[in-house]
C-alpha cells in the first residue's frame, strides 16, 4: 500500500483560537500498514519551558469512518524528559513492531530541539488502550490533551489542539464539534507532499522522519552585511535570532541590529502603560521572560498609534489632524494608518486602519489625502473590512506594500523628517511569515559623528532588501530603542538616554 503523507497547514482552517496554544499537532503519516506499525505523529511546542507530564495524545477514527472516541491513547510518562520543552522543540512519535523495538536508538537529547521516540516504548509513554492501534488515516483527528492526572483519555476535556484531516462534509461530526479546543482542519485531501505544516520534513518516508528545523538556521536569508549576535541570543528558544549590521549601507557607516522571529514559536506583545516609561522599565516590569523590546509608535501626551494585545486595545491610531497647509487655513484630516498586526493563527498582516464605530477596518489602500488639497471624507465600514488580529501595533507609515517600496507618507499625513538621516524604527514580515524588527542608531554626532541613520526612503528599501513583502515606520529619532535581554543595542540619540513612551513591543518566551 503507498505510504501516505499527511500535513497541514494552519491558515487553511482555524476554529476556537482565541486561547493560546502550548502544543500543536503539527502532522501526521501514514505508513499503510494494517495495524498502524511506522505511523507518525509530529508535534510542536509553541510555549517555552512547557511540561507535558502526563498528557495524552490521541487518534480517533482507528481505521473507521465513523469518528468514534475508541482510538489508541498514549499518555507522556512521568520523567524528566518531558518536564522542561524549549518552544520549537518537535516531538516525532512513531509505533515500531516488536522487533523494531529492541533495535532502535531513540533521540532523547531536547537541546537540537528535536525528539524522536517510540510511541510504544514504554520508558516514555503509556498506553492506555493496548487493544487499539496507532493507525492514521486519511479521515482523520489526532488530539493532545493537557491531563495532569491518571485518567483514561476518554472524550476532549483539557484538549490543547486537535489536527483533523476529511473529505466533504465528512467532519460535520458531533465527535468534531464537540472538541473546543483550537482544532485545524484541512478538507479535501487529494494526496501528495505539496501542502506543508508549520515544520516541514526532509523526507516523506518513515525511516528519514525528521524535521529540518534547527535553532542555528537562519530563519530568514539575509544580505552578507547582517551578522547573527550570537553572545546576545545566549538560552534564547527557538524562533529568535538576533543580527547586527556594522558595515557601510547607502555608503554610510551604519550601526543597526535587527530581532527575527516566528510568531509561533515566541510572544508578540505591544504592552500600554497610562504612565509613560523608558523600554527599560517596561522589561523590567513586565513578568516572564522578556528577549527583546523596541519602541513603539508615536505619542504626545498620550498614545497616538495604535496598541493591541491578544484581543484588547489599549490605543487606537490617530482619528484626526489638522494641518494649515490647504489654502492656508486649518483642516482637518482623517487619515488611514499603516498598522502591523498578527491574525489568530500567527500570521502577520501591514495594511491601512481607521476604527469606525467600535471596530477597526482595514483598506486594501490609503485615503488619498494631500495638505496640498480639500480632506477626504471620514472612512467608512463600507469602504473596507474589519481587521482579524489578535495583537497589532500601528505606525506611520507604510514602508513596502506587496514586495514594493511603496512609501504613503503624503497619504497618511506623515511628515517625519523624512528625507533627513536620523534614528529610524520599523517592524515588517517576510513571504514565509517571519517578522523582522529593526532599530537603527542615528542622531549621536558628537559621540559617532559617522552614524548618520536612514532617511526614511532608506529605510523603506533596508527594509525591502532584508526580504520584508510588507514593512511599517515605527517611531524614530530619539524614541528609537531597542533592548535585547535588557541590554541596550543602539544609542538612543537623546544624549544616549531613553525616552519614557506609552507603549513599546516585547518579545517573550511563550509561558
Amino acid at each position: 500500500m503507498k505510504k501516505i503523507l499527511l500535513v497541514v497547514c494552519f491558515a487553511i482552517c482555524f476554529f476556537n483560537n482565541g486561547k493560546a496554544q502550548s502544543i500543536l499537532v503539527n502532522r501526521y503519516f501514514n505508513s499503510g500498514t494494517s495495524d498502524g506499525v511506522d505511523d507518525v505523529a509530529e508535534l510542536l511546542v509553541v510555549q517555552d519551558h512547557l511540561d507535558i507530564r502526563k498528557y495524552i495524545i490521541k487518534d480517533y477514527a482507528n481505521g473507521g469512518s465513523n469518528l468514534d472516541d475508541g482510538g489508541s491513547k498514549f499518555r507522556f510518562n512521568n520523567i524528566d524528559l518531558w518536564r522542561n520543552l524549549r518552544s520549537g522543540t518537535t516531538i516525532v512519535l512513531r509505533r515500531l513492531s516488536a522487533t523494531e523495538l529492541n533495535t532502535y536508538t531513540p533521540d532523547i537529547d531536547a537541546s537540537d530541539f528535536k525528539i524522536s521516540i517510540a510511541v510504544n516504548d514504554t520508558r516514555y509513554m503509556e498506553d492506555l488502550a493496548p487493544g487499539k492501534a496507532w493507525n492514521f488515516t486519511v479521515n482523520e483527528v489526532v488530539l493532545v490533551r493537557a491531563d495532569t492526572e491518571d485518567v483514561t483519555g476518554d472524550g476532549a476535556n483539557k484538549a490543547v489542539h486537535a489536527l483533523g484531516l476529511g473529505i466533504g462534509n465528512y467532519f460535520n461530526r458531533p465527535v468534531w464539534n464537540a472538541i473546543t479546543s483550537p482544532k485545524s482542519l484541512y478538507d479535501n485531501y487529494t494526496g501528495g507532499n505539496n501542502v506543508k505544516g508549520v515544520v516541514h520534513l526532509t523526507n516523506p518516508n518513515y525511516q528519514s522522519y525528521t524535521t529540518v528545523f534547527d535553532s542555528n538556521a537562519e530563519l530568514v536569508a539575509l544580505p552578507s552585511y547582517w551578522q547573527k549576535e550570537t553572545e546576545l541570543m545566549r538560552n534564547f528558544p527557538a524562533g529568535i535570532q538576533i543580527y547586527r549590521c556594522t558595515t557601510p549601507y547607502m555608503t554610510r557607516q551604519m550601526n543597526a541590529y535587527i530581532v527575527v522571529f516566528d510568531p509561533k514559536l515566541v510572544e508578540f506583545k505591544p504592552t500600554y502603560s497610562s504612565t509613560f516609561k523608558t523600554p527599560e522599565s517596561f522589561v523590567s516590569a513586565e513578568t516572564g521572560t522578556v528577549l527583546a523590546c523596541l519602541n513603539a509608535g508615536f505619542f504626545y501626551t498620550t498614545a497616538l498609534s495604535h496598541l493591541q494585545y491578544n484581543g484588547t486595545t489599549a490605543a487606537n491610531n490617530v482619528a484626526s489632524l489638522v494641518r494649515n497647509v490647504y489654502n492656508g487655513v486649518n483642516s482637518t484630516y482623517y487619515p488611514t494608518r499603516g498598522t502591523f498586526g498578527l491574525s489568530p493563527t500567527w500570521q502577520p498582516d501591514i495594511t491601512w486602519t481607521y476604527k469606525v464605530g467600535s471596530n477597526v477596518y482595514s483598506y486594501q489602500t490609503p485615503s488619498p489625502n494631500n495638505v496640498n488639497n480639500a480632506p477626504q471624507p471620514i472612512p467608512t465600514a463600507a469602504g473596507g473590512t474589519i481587521w482579524n488580529v489578535v495583537s497589532g501595533v500601528g505606525g506611520s507609515p507604510v514602508l513596502v506594500k506587496n514586495g514594493v517600496v511603496n512609501v504613503t507618507s503624503t497619504e497618511e499625513l506623515a511628515d517625519l523628517d523624512n528625507t533627513s538621516m536620523r534614528g529610524r524604527s520599523a517592524i515588517g514580515y517576510t513571504a514565509t511569515g517571519k517578522v523582522i524588527l529593526l532599530a537603527v542608531e542615528g542622531g549621536n554626532t558628537t559621540v559617532t559623528p559617522n552614524v548618520l541613520g536612514l532617511t526614511l526612503n532608506e529605510l523603506a528599501n533596508l527594509m525591502k532588501d532584508m526580504g520584508c513583502v510588507s514593512a511599517l515606520n515605527l517611531d524614530g529619532g530619539g524614541s528609537t530603542t531597542l533592548r535585547i535581554n535588557n541590554q541596550l543595542t543602539v544609542r538612543p540619540s537623546d544624549s544616549g538616554t531613553e525616552r519614557t513612551m506609552p507603549g513599546v513591543i516585547l518579545i517573550k518566551s511563550k509561558n
